[in-house]
């Protein structure tokens, strides 16, 4: 699973963290975003492997990935253009395959493997422990990835929400804190109580009128909360 999870980690790290504002604008215009966004994917894989990439298979599989990346991609935002309503169904399908071609790294040798960086003590202990890169994932899938996940599912279930629902700087930028909080109590806990008073956080939205969306803040909650629980199980 080593592999497995640097892969998935530089997908988190590149589809969302840095798929900014104008990059996905960039995308939805031309296909230079396309290009652009996949590119971006490929460096960042490659930086997280760095300890494999003397093996050249390291490097077929990368650009592999990165060539069938491209093609989802086209058929996403195609699709989503055509037929709005099923924005969360085509995202969630394109996710579970981004999944599942990462995965096949565990059909190759390399990927019982553990390398790491042994003249450098700390980055080799860091690299090397899943427990931290579980952690980090964690973080994205909660944060900048539930942004997204949200956004596609208000789009496709949410009457009446905007285009950019959830996914401008200034509603991610909050969201991102309030779910941030939500996911360290739940993954913290010692006592369930305090799971039962995080709907509590959506409090401080009262004073933000652009954030005053109950349902938006429901979605955002259970999100957090059922992610949350899954990493306790995990970490």
């Amino acid at each position: 699973m080593f592999l497995f999870l640097k892969l998935f980690l530089a997908h988190l790290i590149a589809d969302f963290i840095l798929q900014f504002e104008e990059l996905y604008q960039l995308k939805v215009r031309s296909v230079w975003g396309h290009l652009f966004h996949v590119l971006i994917h490929g460096i960042v894989s490659l930086v997280l492997l760095f300890p494999y990439l003397k093996n050249p298979g390291i490097w077929v599989f990368v650009a592999a990935v990165v060539l069938l990346h491209l093609v989802q991609d086209f058929i996403k935002y195609t699709l989503t253009k055509k037929i709005p309503k099923n924005t969360f169904f085509y995202f969630m399908a394109d996710q579970f395959v981004h999944l599942l071609v990462l995965s096949s790294i565990l059909l190759f040798p390399v990927s019982a493997e553990v390398r790491g960086f042994p003249g450098h003590p700390l980055l080799d202990a860091v690299y090397r422990d899943n427990a931290f890169t579980l952690l980090l994932i964690f973080f994205i899938l909660l944060t900048f990835a539930g942004s997204y996940t949200i956004h596609a599912f208000c789009r496709s279930y949410v009457k009446d929400s905007p285009p950019l629902y959830g996914i401008t700087s200034y509603e991610m930028t909050y969201t991102l804190l309030e779910r941030s909080i939500i996911g360290i109590i739940v993954l913290g806990a010692s006592n369930g109580l305090w799971i039962l008073l995080t709907p509590l956080v959506g409090l401080a939205r009262l004073p933000l009128k652009r954030m005053r969306s109950r349902a938006g803040f429901l979605v955002s909650l259970l999100y957090a909360i059922l992610l949350g629980l899954c990493f306790r199980g995990l970490l």
